[in-house]
């Protein structure tokens, strides 16, 4: 169990979720008993994050790969870090690269409704306090199973909308899903993101997700809900 110091749970015994305040990352196991971060939580978060993979008996040395969901800064904020400290191989989709290894500047979410905005020019502030450390990925996320090395039966979908490059992924033992910013879990369920660029995406991308119908589906801000609670 994590101690007092470290906040999180297992999902199941290849899931487990830690939460970093304002945002949740998960932690894949591997069959070869081998770690799969996804999403690296806002910068400063490493310590928290390795905390966790000690407290249930794993080691940095542990952590092969960081699935990125998308690119905003809490997603990819201590990544760098991570990958200093664990050697750990970093993916993303495609149309994301340019906003993870600088090229195009930090990516500013699109906000819709007044709270929205408001949030906008919190993080605007905040941005000025905390610069993002940037990087190279290694790997292309794109819809499909995993790559055999990964050794896990899950694979990537792609489900734009939030942003262009936001993928889920897609736990086929357990019928997880990890969805990143796709939906919301705000009491009730599983809702549009106070976030998004592109709404006829998003909605053809939480219809994807409904019609596969997973038994959770894991989000990064809230309560992880059944696919029968996706409010579209």
């Amino acid at each position: 169990m994590a101690d007092k110091k470290v906040l999180g749970r297992m999902i199941n015994p290849s899931l487990h979720e830690i939460y970093l305040g304002y945002v949740n990352v998960f932690l894949m196991v591997a069959s070869d008993g081998s770690l799969i971060l996804v999403d690296g939580g806002m910068p400063k978060n490493q310590d928290k994050i390795i905390r966790y993979i000690n407290s249930i008996g794993k080691t940095v040395s542990d952590l092969k790969y960081i699935l990125i969901t998308h690119s905003h800064l809490d997603h990819f904020g201590s990544v760098y870090d991570l990958k200093k400290l664990t050697n750990a191989k970093v993916a993303i989709n495609n149309e994301g690269i340019k906003y993870v290894d600088g090229s195009a500047g930090l990516r500013m979410p699109k906000a819709r409704g007044a709270k929205g905005k408001l949030m906008i020019v919190a993080l605007n502030l905040f941005k000025n306090f905390m610069k993002p450390k940037f990087f190279k990925p290694e790997m292309v996320l794109k819809e499909g199973a995993f790559p055999k090395e990964f050794n896990l039966n899950a694979r990537i979908i792609e489900t734009p909308g939030h942003t262009n490059d936001s993928i889920s992924i897609y736990m086929e033992d357990s019928k997880t899903l990890i969805c990143g910013d796709l939906f919301d879990g705000k009491s009730g369920g599983l809702n549009l993101p106070n976030f998004f660029e592109d709404y006829i995406s998003w909605l053809n991308s939480a219809k994807k997700i409904k019609e596969l119908n997973p038994d959770l589906v894991c989000v990064s801000h809230g309560k992880n809900y059944s696919a029968s609670e996706i409010k579209v």
